[in-house]
């Protein structure tokens, strides 16, 4: 699926400018599309200092969780939640795809990686709204994370919800990030998401609202 956004245009030939600038502050900036919607509610802007990466020393799978609060504000209490697993290294890399592919052989003796949820590890994630006529849980369907490491993660993120939503922005995360109460908690919703990145039926539906 196309991104329509007005960021997208821009998203994939900025990441260098980023990653040249040196350190800066952990940030998550994106802009949720509804093309379902109208009004304002169509374009939903984002922005916070909540932008976590975690992968331990072995594993090869590295997780990404951004989260913001209200639009238009950079604080306050956690509205938005999107958590990503994804290949532990540099590149470019689609949703789907399995993270092995990336990884060599190392992720068939990485049992701490393989728990991160039931099924092969591919690149995948949800997003959560906590407010409004959206709240409820969506899984990412298709799009592209391109990421770069070092003391900090850089990266750009153009994705495509099971809801048609939309997510388009850029990330510096913050490395180490213990996610372990988030992924207790979601345990199922990550096995989920595994499966529908990969185009396997669900049990339940792939957008989950209250």
């Amino acid at each position: 699926m196309k991104i329509r956004s007005s960021l997208a245009s821009v998203v994939w030939t900025s990441l260098l400018t980023i990653v040249a600038s040196g350190c800066s502050a952990p940030h998550a900036t994106v802009e949720l599309i509804h093309p379902f919607e109208f009004g304002r509610q169509q374009s939903v802007k984002l922005d916070s200092e909540w932008a976590h990466y975690d992968c331990n020393p072995g594993e090869s799978v590295a997780r990404l969780l951004c989260e913001w609060p209200l639009p238009g504000s950079h604080y306050g209490k956690k509205e938005y939640e999107l958590y990503l697993q994804l290949p532990a290294s540099s590149g470019v890399f689609e949703v789907g795809a399995p993270i092995e592919s990336f990884a060599g052989d190392t992720i068939a003796s990485d049992s701490s990686s393989q728990s991160l949820g039931s099924g092969g590890n591919v690149i995948s994630g949800f997003l959560i709204q906590r407010t409004g006529r959206l709240r409820g849980l969506t899984h990412i369907t298709a799009g592209q994370v391109e990421i770069k490491c070092g003391s900090q993660c850089r990266g750009m993120l153009s994705l495509v919800c099971a809801d048609e939503t939309e997510i388009v922005g850029e990330f510096v995360a913050r490395p180490g990030y213990d996610m372990t109460a988030f992924e207790r908690d979601h345990q199922v919703d990550i096995a989920n998401a595994k499966a529908v990145a990969q185009g396997k039926p669900l049990p339940e539906p792939a957008v989950k609202r209250p």
